[in-house]
């Protein structure tokens, strides 16, 4: 089964101690401090749309992008007023306009297991930029991997259905490997697999700089500081070059 398909449904209740108001407050801080009047803003893999419904309700235009039909349904749910929603791959998406601030959370782009499909995303970003737009997104680090994934098994339950999460890292690879088992109340069983690479932060640079990005800042963890050996979370903060 695709990745996304069974989770969707229990995305939410997986993700329940996320804070996503304070990481919304960051996301718009960073938008503010680089451009004085983002009037489009677009997300991609958007997922269920709890970023774009806060946009929206602070009367920013937002628009979520994401490949996953069934994570989009979720997100329909939330896509009113200025929030809107489409179908689209992010390695291969034309959009009739530049935008603004557009941004890629939650390790979106460790999903991109190769220099080239990471290349291509970078190629779909720019065509949809102009001059001053800005483009942010993060990477899980390996430390993030080690410390909090690697081995790790772990179980959850909802609307009727077991859910077991296993993840497993390659060293040498750098590729991490999420199972997630359901087992559902009318007895039917169902897998996903999660693929993801781990890329460092000179790789990182070294991939933006061939496609014509120059890099503002980088930061760890949705602070103002700079990444450190136990940072989680790396934030690249980017515009065309």
């Amino acid at each position: 089964m695709k990745p996304y398909t069974a989770l969707a449904p229990a995305y939410d209740h997986i993700l329940s101690h996320v804070d996503y108001d304070q990481w919304y407050r960051y996301l718009r801080s960073i938008m503010f401090q680089y451009m004085e009047y983002p009037e489009w803003i677009l997300e991609l893999g958007c997922g269920t749309g709890r970023f774009g419904a806060m946009f929206s309700r602070d009367d920013l235009p937002i628009y979520g992008m994401d490949r996953s039909i069934e994570m989009l349904k979720v997100a329909k749910g939330r896509a009113y007023g200025n929030f809107h929603i489409f179908c689209a791959d992010m390695a291969d998406f034309r959009l009739a306009r530049p935008f603004d601030f557009i941004f890629s959370v939650h390790d979106t782009m460790n999903y991109f297991l190769t220099y080239t499909s990471l290349r291509k995303v970078l190629r779909a970003v720019r065509r949809s930029m102009h001059q001053g737009s800005i483009f942010m997104f993060d990477i899980t680090t390996e430390y993030n991997i080690r410390r909090y994934f690697a081995g790790r098994v772990t179980r959850y339950r909802t609307r009727g259905t077991s859910i077991r999460w296993s993840n497993s890292y390659d060293e040498e690879r750098r590729i991490v490997r999420s199972l997630l088992e359901f087992r559902h109340n009318d007895g039917t069983v169902s897998a996903e697999e999660h693929l993801q690479r781990i890329y460092t932060v000179e790789e990182m640079k070294g991939l933006l700089e061939r496609e014509r990005f120059r890099v503002m800042d980088i930061f760890g963890d949705y602070t103002f500081s700079a990444p450190c050996d136990d940072t989680v979370m790396i934030n690249f903060i980017t515009r065309r070059a």
